[in-house]
C-alpha cells in the first residue's frame, strides 16, 4: 500500500466511516492521477469498481435513479421511432409525388394525341385511308337558323 492510502486508513473513524475531508482529498487525488500520465502507482489498476467507489455511488443511488433512467430510455425510444416514422412518411410522399408527375405527363400526352386525332383534317385523312368515300367535307359554309322566321 502506498503511504497515501495508509494515511487515509489511519483516519477512519470507529464505525468504519471516513472523515468527509479525507474522502474528498482521496477523490481529488484519484481523479488527478487519472489525468496525469506516469504519476500513478505502477501496481494500482483502475477499473469501474474503483470509479464507482471514488464517486461514492452505492446500490441505493441506482435504485433511486431507476424511474429517471427509464424516463430517459422512453424518451430515446420515442425519438428514434418518431424519426423512423417521419422518414417513412417522407419517402412515401416523394414516391406519391413522383407517381402524380408521371400520371400528369401521361394525361398530357393522351390529351395532345386526342386533340391531334380529332382535328377535321386528320379525320378526313383517316377516312380517305380507309376507303370510305361517302363522307366528304361540306362545300357550303354553315348557316344559322333563326327560330323567329
Amino acid at each position: 500500500m502506498t503511504k497515501e492510502k495508509e494515511n487515509i486508513k489511519a483516519k477512519d473513524t470507529v464505525d468504519g466511516k471516513r472523515d468527509e475531508h479525507v474522502k474528498g482529498t482521496h477523490r481529488r487525488r484519484w481523479w488527478g492521477s487519472l489525468f496525469t500520465e506516469g504519476e500513478s502507482d505502477a501496481g494500482e489498476g483502475k477499473n469501474l469498481k474503483d470509479v464507482v467507489r471514488a464517486m461514492h455511488i452505492d446500490g441505493r443511488w441506482f435504485f433511486r435513479q431507476i424511474p429517471f433512467l427509464l424516463f430517459i430510455l422512453f424518451c430515446i425510444l420515442l425519438m428514434v421511432t418518431n424519426r423512423y416514422q417521419a422518414q417513412q412518411e417522407i419517402i412515401e410522399k416523394e414516391q406519391l409525388q413522383h407517381d402524380v408527375e408521371e400520371w400528369r405527363y401521361k394525361a398530357l400526352t393522351r390529351s395532345s394525341e386526342l386533340t391531334t386525332l380529332t382535328r377535321q383534317s386528320q379525320i378526313e385523312e383517316r377516312l380517305k385511308a380507309y376507303g370510305d368515300s361517302t363522307l366528304t367535307a361540306p362545300q357550303d359554309p354553315p348557316f344559322t337558323i333563326n327560330p323567329n322566321e
